[in-house]
């Protein structure tokens, strides 16, 4: 596979997100929250974030389209495209949270090429995607492949997971309150497996180039094939996906329940 970025644009983009992580710090503990119009929080600290990465993208890959959580959309009709969340994890870093994240992919022709995701509070920076490998900080990282799963396992879960899913899992089940987060800690092998659901493209598209890199697989719950879409007006994840090693996620789903709405 073509390397779009080169290890200059590597060393730029870490060093923009250390500074936007340094950024957000300045705000955290100290945020008036707000309420979009779909009821999702947004702070001060997203808004700025997001307005001082989309600058400097657009100034250093002026023919690279920009799809920002916070309402940018720049040329969506590029074959390179930026999905950034500059805080993911906002109610996470709204409740004095520590695991929010910054979170940057590279789509190219709505596929994850590259992503980075800074998290701020442990100074912890993951990045690669399938041309590139996968690291934390200049450290190479792959999926958990144990087996059988240990009662210390544990798996990833969304904050909803006691309302929306039963489980059978036999490890423990920890919501990390960021998407970009739990993908990281499913790359590394920490957490063997993560339960996605209600994701946009920006929450997702760094983390899936990584976890593609350190030898991860993403599929729906219900066992459908899962490719990602985007981003012409295709945000929204549809489907609860499973994410992790290849011979994890069969097991998983036999521990998974989607509850009744």
């Amino acid at each position: 596979m073509e390397r779009l970025l080169d290890d200059h644009d590597i060393a730029v983009l870490h060093e923009w997100l250390s500074d936007a992580g340094r950024l957000a710090l300045t705000w955290f503990n100290r945020v008036t929250p707000q309420r979009k119009a779909d009821r999702s929080p947004v702070t001060e600290a997203d808004l700025a974030i997001e307005q001082r990465l989309v600058g400097q993208l657009s100034a250093r890959f002026a023919t690279y389209g920009i799809l920002g959580e916070e309402s940018t959309e720049r040329r969506l009709d590029a074959a390179r495209v930026w999905a950034l969340d500059p805080l993911d994890g906002t109610a996470a870093f709204i409740a004095g949270l520590p695991l929010w994240a910054i979170s940057l992919g590279l789509l190219h022709h709505g596929e994850a090429h590259f992503g980075m995701i800074h998290v701020p509070l442990l100074g912890d920076t993951y990045w690669g995607g399938p041309a590139y490998g996968a690291w934390r900080g200049d450290v190479p990282i792959q999926v958990s492949r144990s087996t059988p799963w240990q009662p210390d396992d544990w798996m990833c879960v969304p904050s909803n997971m006691h309302q929306s899913f039963a489980s059978t899992f036999p490890g423990k089940a920890r919501a990390l309150g960021a998407t970009a987060t739990a993908l990281c800690y499913v790359a590394r092998g920490s957490a063997v497996a993560a339960l996605i659901d209600h994701v946009s493209l920006w929450d997702v598209a760094a983390g899936f180039a990584i976890l593609a890199a350190a030898g991860g697989r993403i599929e729906q719950l219900d066992g459908r094939p899962f490719a990602l879409q985007g981003p012409h007006g295709r945000q929204h994840v549809p489907g609860t996906l499973v994410v992790g090693g290849a011979g994890h996620l069969n097991a998983l789903r036999g521990h998974i329940t989607e509850r009744a709405p």
